[in-house]
């Protein structure tokens, strides 16, 4: 009889338990994470830069450069981004269902609305870079991630760290820009 109660013990016990007991044997069976999270993407950001022309920059006392973060959250696999640039005085944006976020997540294909035929340098680095970057100094950046003289484009990154930073210069003489930058987080979140 004892047998018998402990039995029906250990039996409510593990039913009560199911999904306990199913994390233990997914950690003994070599799987590391015990809880599902879905796959999906995350709009990081969605922002208008202004980066003025290189004689508003010396006489007016503009900024042909300028920086952004990028705050990935945790659970980033990669991320995606488009720079699309226009002209100083254009007042576009993308309909909701054509930002990059929108286009991504409903897999709609991709493209970039060059809104002008002034092109910008485009660069990804560290914080630790920044001031380097705004002193017109040599600095560091992930060179797979460089265009120069570029007009939009899209493009993916496998870089997760946390102090990542998008930076932009204008170095066109008289033609301000503006240049939407959108960043889309693909991972479990």
């Amino acid at each position: 009889m004892k047998k018998a109660i402990l039995v029906l013990s250990l039996v409510f016990t593990i039913s009560t338990n199911a999904q306990t007991l199913k994390e233990i044997v997914d950690v003994l069976g070599g799987k590391t994470e015990t809880t599902s999270k879905k796959v999906i993407y995350k709009e990081v950001l969605n922002e208008v830069v202004t980066i003025n022309s290189t004689s508003n920059e010396m006489f007016s006392g503009g900024n042909s450069r300028q920086a952004v973060y990028v705050k990935l959250p945790v659970g980033t696999k990669s991320w995606y981004y488009r720079v699309t640039p226009m002209d100083v005085s254009s007042n576009y944006y993308y309909q909701p269902r054509e930002t990059f976020f929108s286009l991504l997540s409903n897999d709609y294909p991709l493209f970039v609305n060059n809104r002008t035929n002034y092109g910008f340098n485009f660069y990804i680095i560290n914080d630790y870079a920044l001031s380097d970057f705004y002193a017109k100094r040599t600095f560091n950046v992930y060179t797979n991630y460089t265009k120069e003289n570029t007009l939009g484009f899209y493009n993916v990154c496998d870089l997760v760290y946390s102090n990542l930073m998008i930076c932009l210069t204008n170095t066109n003489v008289k033609q301000g820009l503006k240049v939407i930058v959108e960043v889309v987080a693909y991972g479990d979140f």
